[in-house]
């Protein structure tokens, strides 16, 4: 992505719509950036895609500072793949 900013979403409004609430509760929960754990939290990372059932369970999302959430989506995304050992 030649632009790291495109993939940012709107900016804050004064009357947050259900996403924007739902990341807010995960930021108070997790203050400090999951990733350096220097700066501040600012911004959710979800680590599913949209349109994933769990892409809103706390188990697969991440509190990052600006700084961290730009630096994973330059890196582009991370696929997720699962081994399965049919008893061998």
């Amino acid at each position: 992505m030649s632009n790291p900013r495109a993939w940012r979403g709107k900016g804050r409004t004064e009357k947050p719509n259900s996403r924007q609430k739902r990341n807010k509760l995960f930021l108070d929960a997790h203050p400090r950036c999951q990733r350096c754990r220097r700066r501040r939290a600012e911004e959710a990372h979800h680590q599913m895609p949209h349109g994933h059932p769990d892409r809103y369970d706390w188990a697969f999302m991440q509190a990052l500072c600006v700084r961290c959430h730009i630096d994973v989506h330059r890196q582009g995304p991370i696929i997720l793949t699962v081994v399965f050992n049919h008893g061998k």
